[in-house]
C-alpha cells in the first residue's frame, strides 16, 4: 500500500479497528509524508450521507472534500485513534442493546407474551430503531463482532472491565451462528 501513496495524499480509514491499530497505520502512512484520517461511521451506511467523525492529520481535509458532497463530519481532537475510540465507547452501549432487546424477545416468546413485549418496546423505543436493533444485529453479526473485539480491547486499554461488549460478542456469535445455518 505505502509504495502506492503520493506525498501530500490523503489516506482515510474507515473501517472500524480499535485506537492502537488506528495510530499504528498512521504511523505508516504519515512516514511516507501523507495525511491520515481516521474516520469512524457513527450509523447504517446511508452512502454519502452517513454521519462520521473524523481525527487525526488528515481529518479537516477530509471533512472539507466530504461535506460538500454531503456527509455531516464531525472532526474530533485527539489525533488517529480517537474518532475510533468514540465510535467504540457508542458501539458499547448501542450493541449491548441490541443484544438484550434479542435476549428480552426471545424469553417473552418463550413465555408467550412476545408480540406484548415487542409492541410495548416499541412504544418506548419507536419502531424504526426496535427494528434496526433486532434484524440489523443478525444481518451484521459477523462485522459486529469485529467491532466488539475492538471495543473491549480499548475498554481494557482505559481500565474499563468490558462486560457488555463481552456480553453483546458473545450474543452476536450466537446469532452469525444462526444465520450461516439459514443460509444453508
Amino acid at each position: 500500500m505505502l509504495p502506492a501513496l503520493s506525498p501530500g495524499a490523503l489516506y482515510a480509514d474507515l473501517n472500524t479497528a480499535s485506537p492502537r491499530v488506528k495510530r499504528e497505520v498512521a504511523d505508516a502512512v504519515e512516514g511516507v509524508g501523507v495525511a491520515f484520517a481516521d474516520v469512524a461511521l457513527l450509523s447504517a451506511v446511508r452512502g454519502v450521507r452517513t454521519p462520521a467523525l473524523a481525527s487525526g492529520s488528515g481529518a479537516a481535509r477530509f471533512a472539507e472534500l466530504f461535506g460538500p458532497l454531503g456527509m455531516p463530519v464531525e472532526v474530533v481532537e485527539g489525533g488517529a485513534g480517537a474518532a475510533a475510540a468514540r465510535k467504540l465507547v457508542r458501539s458499547v452501549f448501542m450493541k449491548g442493546l441490541a443484544a438484550a432487546l434479542v435476549e428480552s424477545l426471545r424469553a417473552a416468546e418463550a413465555a408467550g407474551c412476545g408480540d406484548w413485549l415487542r409492541e410495548d418496546l416499541a412504544r418506548l423505543l419507536d419502531e424504526p430503531l426496535l427494528e434496526r436493533l433486532v434484524s440489523g444485529s443478525s444481518r451484521h453479526a459477523v462485522r459486529r463482532i469485529v467491532e466488539m473485539d475492538a471495543a473491549a480491547e480499548l475498554l481494557e486499554e482505559l481500565g474499563v472491565e468490558p462486560r457488555v461488549a463481552r456480553a453483546a460478542r458473545g450474543w452476536l456469535e450466537q446469532l452469525a451462528a444462526e444465520e450461516s445455518r439459514l443460509a444453508v
